[in-house]
Parts: structure tokens; C-alpha cells; sequence
């Protein structure tokens, strides 16, 4: 009796032992495939974390701007990867992206202000002369730059290209809207949109 109760407990151990390597696997394969958001020819990713992207819809023409909504919880940056599909088949050889970004704050602190910044290859500032920026073939016009809670957005091309804006402040909970335009005289296949808001801790 007592070799079959320790055969059954041998047994017992090596199911729970399989099935635990199962859950694992298929967690593990959930946690290093990212989540992509298509819209128009565009993908988008929060897999870089620090913030989640809910939705993107649109095209990103002047008329269907695309519009990503996300809520943002730590004190940044965080950065949307964003993959250009229409190079793959040969696209466009110029880019012009209407975006609008809707951020909710659910970090610990009211936000006093925000940047936003490209960065072609990650972690590595966008110069003036590879080709991404924002709007940078027009001339400086801060009305291109617009929030409903920020009076002011300031581009700065050196020594990156980086929207900062002004004048304004977002409080726990609630939302702000971003509207920018970004263009690309050599589009890539993939590049960067780095998020970073200014925050006040009490």
C-alpha cells in the first residue's frame, strides 16, 4: 500500500511539475511577443513599457490624423516604436505623418510639462541632417505644435529634434491632447517616438 501511495505521489508531482512548465511557456511566450497597433500603413508598440498605448486609429493625413490613446503611469520616458509597412513593398519616399497623441496621467504626480522627441535609431538623438523631424522642411511655427492643456509648444532641432511644451499642467487623472506632424525625407522602416513629461511632486 505504501509503494502505490508513493508511485501516486511521484506521479502527482511530475503532472503539477509539467503543467507548471506549460502555464510558464505559454506566459512567457504571451510576455515576449509585443502587442502592434495598426493604423494606415503604421504599427505601433509599447513593448519599450513605462506607459500603455489603448488604441491608434486613422490614417495620418491632415483630415484622419492618427490618434493614439494611452495612459501613461511613471515618470517616463516613454517611447512608442513605430514601424513604417509600406517600405517593405517599397513606399512612398517621402513621409508625412499627422499625429495626435491623448495621454492620460496615471502617474504619482501632476504634470507641469511634456516632450515629445524622435529618435531614428533607439536611444540615439535625431540630428538635423538624417532626414525625421518634425516638420523641420517648413518654417518654425509653433501653431503646428498644439495641446489643449499646454498654451505653448516649443521645437527644438538641436541637438535632437524634440517638441517641448509649455505653460500649462495636467493633473492626476485627467487627459491631454498632443497634436504634431512628423515627417521623413528618407523614411526607415522603423523609428521612435520618445514621450517625457515634466512632473510636480508635492
Amino acid at each position: 500500500m505504501l509503494s502505490l501511495t508513493n508511485r501516486g505521489f511521484r506521479g502527482l508531482c511530475a503532472f503539477l511539475l509539467a503543467l507548471g512548465f506549460a502555464f510558464a511557456g505559454v506566459g512567457g511566450a504571451h510576455s515576449s511577443d509585443p502587442v502592434w497597433h495598426d493604423a494606415g500603413v503604421f504599427s505601433f508598440s509599447d513593448q519599450l513599457g513605462g506607459f500603455r498605448i489603448l488604441s491608434v486609429s486613422g490614417t495620418g493625413t491632415q483630415s484622419d490624423p492618427i490618434v493614439i490613446e494611452q495612459d501613461f503611469s511613471g515618470p517616463g520616458p516613454g517611447t512608442i516604436a513605430i514601424r513604417n509597412r509600406s517600405r517593405a513593398t517599397g513606399g512612398a519616399a517621402f513621409m508625412q505623418l499627422f499625429v495626435v497623441t491623448r495621454v492620460r496621467n496615471v502617474a504619482p504626480g501632476a504634470w507641469i510639462g511634456f516632450d515629445i522627441e524622435l529618435q531614428e535609431e533607439l536611444t540615439q538623438p535625431s540630428d538635423y541632417w538624417d532626414g525625421l523631424s518634425f516638420n523641420q522642411t517648413q518654417r518654425v511655427d509653433t501653431a503646428g505644435f498644439r495641446s489643449n492643456r499646454f498654451r505653448n509648444g516649443e521645437r527644438i532641432a538641436e541637438p535632437h529634434d524634440r517638441v517641448r511644451f509649455l505653460d500649462g499642467h495636467v493633473n492626476v487623472g485627467a487627459h491631454v491632447e498632443f497634436r504634431f506632424v512628423i515627417t521623413d525625407v528618407t523614411p526607415r522602416a522603423e523609428f521612435y517616438l520618445l514621450q517625457e513629461p515634466v512632473m510636480l511632486f508635492s
